[in-house]
């Protein structure tokens, strides 16, 4: 397995990880969109910050596991809303 490979597998089981650990503490899924943007203005807080690589990278670790969520729950408060209520 190249150097590359491996990093890519760390990553997706950090994801994996994150996102059982979320689902433990908020299951549900209510507020999935909410959480996701405090999570990514929590990145983005960080790389402003110029936080250390491992502080950025945690961060972006929980805002992917909330875009799991999300692919893999929906978004309740949004899929209830009518078909006049979702129109832009």
């Amino acid at each position: 397995m190249t150097k590359t490979k491996f990093a890519e597998v760390v990553t997706l089981q950090a994801i994996s990880a994150e996102t059982m650990r979320a689902r433990l503490k908020f299951p549900g899924g209510k507020h999935l969109l909410a959480a996701a943007t405090e999570e990514l203005g929590e990145l983005a807080k960080a790389l402003l910050q110029k936080k250390p690589k491992d502080e950025i990278e945690k961060e972006a670790i929980q805002v992917a596991a909330m875009m799991v969520r999300i692919i893999e729950e929906g978004c309740p408060e949004y899929d209830s809303l009518t078909a006049e209520e979702s129109k832009p």
